[in-house]
């Protein structure tokens, strides 16, 4: 009897562990089928436009299931593209404050509701979770910091954080949006000194060059303004158009014309029209007339350009004294048409203005207007 009792030992061990098993698998899916339930319930609450009763419901069941968070994201999405902005930001708090979210969860999390804070105007609290989330190395903050930092200029703060925490400005975007505030204090504070620290980025920027050339000019500093400016359009072709002119005074006021018609020589390959007249200019001062409308013509064929046609006119217009006064009106209205058109254009979201910005009114991005190309264009 007592052998039958040892036999049956690991049979009912087996059978305990079958039923322990068995039950923790019914006490889950119980648990979840509660869960889906009470879910449901909330979801049909929200589309029976009973929107108080179904948010508030939903928001208890967090409390009960942290492995719904990615719905409570969806839904807080939803609310902010809504306009209800307090539900959002009440969904993004209390998925902030759940004990057993995992840390990058939270990260994100915290990013959504300094969104949030920044729709509506609540500049302060969504500053203090960027700065968390930057003293953190989470680089996703780094885009809207520098956006709330524009909107409030508080440029010197945007200033502070790059050098506390460089190691995350790696890319492009982020180096030119730093190096304008940089800039920004400069003026602010009269002291070039910050624009001598803004060239040494990560990433060269297009703002800090033009500012220290424009002040060299101003001071007649002709040697440092040609430095700068032609380090400016060796690296920022596209920004030739709005120092070339000066540039050229520079050169002249040197003594040094020749050196300008060189550097003219080498942004050609990937310069606009405005590079290309320069270059006609050069030819002409020569006497290679002939040789200046071969060129401009040969260009035009290849990249027609409204600008460039205006200034071959004018070259025709020197070589047959017969249809000078044609030619002349014809460059009149030419010039006429061209005053009417945009000088600059984001080359990111396409916003167009006569004015140049640092900062696009529209797509808000640094050092995204520059002078237009194509066939209005420069």
């Amino acid at each position: 009897m007592i052998e039958l009792l040892f036999l049956l030992l690991p049979v009912a061990a087996a059978y305990g562990y079958v039923m322990g098993k068995n039950s923790a698998k019914n006490l889950a899916h119980e648990q979840n089928r509660k869960i889906t339930s009470e879910y449901s319930k909330g979801l049909k609450f929200l589309l029976d436009r009973e929107e108080d009763q179904g948010l508030e419901h939903l928001i208890k069941l967090l409390e009960v299931s942290a492995d719904s968070v990615e719905h409570y994201l969806t839904l807080a999405t939803l609310f902010r593209k809504r306009g209800e902005l307090d539900r959002a930001i009440k969904i993004h708090e209390l998925l902030i404050e759940q004990p057993n979210l995992d840390i990058e969860l939270v990260k994100s999390c915290r990013l959504e509701l300094a969104k949030d804070y920044i729709m509506a105007g609540l500049l302060d609290g969504a500053e203090s979770n960027l700065v968390v989330l930057v003293k953190a190395g989470f680089e996703d903050a780094l885009e809207p910091m520098i956006q709330l930092y524009s909107q409030t200029r508080d440029w010197q703060k945007g200033v502070n954080m790059y050098e506390a925490y460089s190691e995350l400005f790696s890319d492009k975007a982020s180096c030119a949006a730093i190096a304008n505030f940089y800039c920004e204090v400069a003026l602010e504070s009269s002291d070039t000194q910050y624009l001598e620290r803004a060239t040494k980025l990560n990433h060269q920027a297009i703002r800090p060059l033009y500012e220290l050339g424009l002040d060299a000019h101003e001071r007649q500093d002709n040697v440092k303004a040609i430095y700068y400016w032609r380090k400016l359009t060796s690296e920022f072709p596209q920004i030739a158009p709005l120092v070339v002119h000066d540039l050229q005074s520079c050169y002249a006021s040197l003594n040094i014309s020749d050196d300008f018609y060189g550097l003219i020589e080498e942004l050609l390959p990937n310069a606009g029209v405005t590079i290309k007249i320069k270059h006609c200019q050069g030819l002409v001062e020569s006497g290679r007339v002939a040789e200046a409308i071969e060129f401009l013509t040969d260009s035009l064929k290849r990249e027609p350009s409204i600008r460039g046609f205006s200034y071959l006119l004018q070259l025709l217009s020197t070589k047959n004294v017969k249809i000078q006064d044609v030619l002349e009106e014809i460059d009149h209205l030419v010039t006429s048409y061209i005053s009417t058109k945009p000088d600059y254009q984001c080359n990111k979201c396409g916003f167009t203005s006569h004015k140049l910005y640092w900062l696009c009114p529209s797509c808000k991005t640094w050092e995204s207007v520059v002078p237009s190309r194509g066939l209005d264009g420069y």
